[in-house]
């Protein structure tokens, strides 16, 4: 079957190479707390709702066991809540300085168009945090199409229903004949529980989590191993990209 949708993630996937700003304000909001963690930790459920992600760091051994007594003092959703709250903060600071487009990604998704594919996307982000990145994203070039949040779904990946929702909006059916575009396991979860196809990505995304110029900086047999790595934490996908760049040329050869 032929792809006629195509539904990207935001953030190490249309703008945000290596998905820095969410790092950023985890790892600022939990320091803040009194409880650091590593940038692992804080990549490790990326892709979800936000305040999901912020408890599956704090269900995490290695963290529950290190809690200050200022959050051990709060009831298990307060202290999620709390968290969720001081990340939330300084995401919205940061978002604007990370909207740039990844590069090529304006191109392949006019050319996804040109060739009667229609575009979309989702994030897990909510409204109030993609009505500060967007606008930026969109005045540096993107013209990302119709966009769901993480809030204005029942539940957010690897739940499917920001995929139905956009094949609806589209009139797409079967979901084989829509492609998830993504960076993170949720991402391949969510394209799985849909039926929908999904390609993965590698350098740009999370699973690599490098800024540009560190990224170009490595030696090609460092940026394989690198590869290697993502994809291993992203089996499940059809294929594995570097970057939303190479995608008409990957439907071209395989969308049918």
């Amino acid at each position: 079957m032929s792809i006629r949708l195509v539904v990207f993630d935001w953030a190490g996937t249309l703008v945000d190479f290596g998905s820095r700003a969410p790092v950023i304000a985890f790892l600022e909001a939990f320091d803040a707390a009194g409880l650091p963690i590593t940038e692992a930790v804080a990549r490790g459920p990326m892709g979800a709702h936000k305040r999901d992600h912020v408890r599956e760091i704090l269900q995490r051994p290695d963290v529950a066991d290190r809690l200050p007594p200022a959050l051990a003092a709060l009831d298990p959703a307060e202290r999620v809540e709390r968290l969720y709250a001081a990340f939330t903060d300084r995401l919205l600071e940061v978002l604007p300085s990370h909207a740039r487009p990844i590069d090529g990604v304006p191109q392949a998704l006019a050319a996804l168009r040109a060739r009667g594919i229609a575009v979309a996307s989702g994030s897990g982000y909510t409204r109030a945090m993609m009505d500060r990145l967007e606008p930026a994203a969109r005045a540096a070039g993107l013209d990302p199409g119709p966009v769901i949040c993480a809030d204005e779904l029942p539940q957010g990946r690897p739940a499917p229903w920001a995929l139905f929702r956009l094949a609806e909006r589209f009139g797409v059916y079967p979901m084989a004949e829509v492609l998830k575009v993504g960076d993170t396991p949720a991402d391949i979860a969510e394209a799985r529980q849909a039926g929908a196809r999904c390609v993965a990505l590698t350098a740009c995304g999370n699973e690599v989590g490098l800024a540009p110029s560190d990224w170009q900086a490595l030696a090609p047999a460092q940026q394989a191993r690198h590869r290697a790595r993502a994809r291993e934490r992203l089996a499940g996908a059809e294929a594995w990209l570097d970057s939303v760049a190479e995608l008409p040329g990957w439907i071209d050869a395989h969308g049918a």
